[in-house]
């Protein structure tokens, strides 16, 4: 019988990985059903980002990315306030990914491929939920991208406690920041096999937290 995941004590990883023939549908069901299977309580929030970008063509990029930023106080000017928070939250890899959109204030549809993804995942690591789902993060992304995308990820799970899904059929670009590895089973039960031991990094866990406490 497998062990259910717990996703209350440890704020890691996980990677989906296509197990027949690669597919092209959305795999938001199948992390739906993840979920259900290790007994997550509803109701959850997460942030979801499919093989697109997402966005709203009628507003502009930046318009986009203030749809999920929530400022700690409201005035008019939240464009202004994102730019703060871009510059005194302690995620320089967030605020560099930020910069590679050279044309926040054009229409989506005026932008590249690139920057629409860009600000896409960008929505997904400012949004205040419990997990992210990320389906072919890489996809569109150039080399240096995908390296801050990832460094700003990583960080955000260390200082906002959320647990990150990734389906990529490019495992070689997730195997060495994963902690997990799911795989679905004929009887459609999940198997998770733990497969970065050494990786402390997103080690955080509640009972850590108490031991240094109690110290």
């Amino acid at each position: 019988m497998n062990e259910k995941a717990n996703f209350d004590d440890n704020y890691e990883i996980y990677l989906f990985t296509e197990t027949q023939n690669e597919t092209t549908y959305s795999k938001l069901n199948e992390f739906i059903s993840y979920l259900k299977y290790n007994r997550v309580n509803l109701f959850y929030k997460f942030s979801y980002v499919g093989r697109g970008d997402g966005l709203i063509p009628d507003l502009t990029i930046n318009e986009n990315i203030l749809m999920d930023f929530s400022p700690n106080s409201l005035t008019a000017d939240r464009e202004n306030q994102f730019q703060e928070y871009l510059k005194e939250q302690p995620n320089r890899h967030l605020e560099n990914l930020y910069k590679k959109i050279i044309t926040p204030h054009q229409l989506t549809y005026q932008t590249n491929s690139q920057m629409k993804k860009i600000a896409t995942l960008i929505k997904s690591l400012i949004f205040e939920g419990q997990f992210i789902f990320l389906e072919e993060p890489e996809k569109l992304l150039d080399e240096e991208s995908l390296l801050l995308f990832t460094e700003a990820l990583k960080e955000q799970i260390e200082r906002h406690k959320i647990n990150v899904f990734i389906f990529s059929n490019r495992t070689e670009l997730w195997m060495e920041h994963v902690q997990h590895q799911v795989l679905r089973q004929k009887d459609y039960s999940f198997q998770t096999n733990q497969t970065n031991k050494n990786n402390i990094l997103l080690h955080t866990t509640k009972k850590h937290q108490n031991k240094k406490l109690a110290a």
